[in-house]
């Protein structure tokens, strides 16, 4: 386990600087890939379980704060299973 003062830094990945064409490509007016972008809307009114709010901060090595970060997030239903 890490002690709680440390903070280990993460592998870097670049993944390029058109990563988010893949990711949102009705933003970027592609069509015909998703109806929708994923992640629009992780939660509506119908969604079960409990809300949290999660957040923090990315910095680089050196520790400034890393600006065009991209965050993979995995998120279980209610009764927490995955997709």
């Amino acid at each position: 386990m890490q002690q709680l003062g440390y903070l280990k830094e993460t592998p870097s990945q670049t993944a390029g600087p058109y990563v988010h064409i893949g990711l949102t490509p009705n933003f970027c007016d592609i069509s015909g890939v998703y109806d929708t972008d994923l992640g629009i809307a992780m939660v509506n009114d119908k969604t079960l379980g409990e809300r949290i709010t999660v957040t923090g901060r990315i910095v680089d090595g050196a520790g400034a704060l890393v600006r065009d970060a991209v965050i993979e997030i995995w998120q279980a239903d209610s009764a927490g299973l995955y997709n």
